[in-house]
């Protein structure tokens, strides 16, 4: 149960703060760059997260393939917007913590 789930979500934790911080670096520092940071983090975010959990899919199945030429890339999208209740509110949290980050702007 634990491999199945908490080092999986704990993967994604890490993901989310690794793309958020990464993003952080690309975007100005003004409140529109911090609505692009959050927008930006999400889409990428839930792209990885579907390419995530395609890889444990592939690591337990050996038909991927076929999983993935009938529409299953749709199955792993959906899989990884139903995981925004765990990386959204880590995207919230770094995304409203990247003021102090600021080098040149003043909050």
């Amino acid at each position: 149960m634990i491999a199945g789930l908490l080092i999986p979500a704990l993967a994604l934790v890490a993901l989310t703060i690794a793309v958020v911080r990464g993003v952080e670096r690309c975007v100005p520092e003004s409140i529109p760059g911090l609505a692009a940071l959050a927008a930006i983090s999400a889409l990428l975010i839930w792209g990885l997260s579907a390419v995530l959990f395609a890889t444990l899919y592939a690591a337990q199945l050996s038909s991927i393939t076929a999983l993935a030429g009938t529409g299953g890339w749709r199955h792993f999208l959906k899989l990884g917007a139903q995981a925004a209740l765990i990386w959204g509110p880590i995207v919230l949290l770094v995304v409203s913590t990247a003021p102090r980050r600021w080098t040149t702007a003043e909050w």
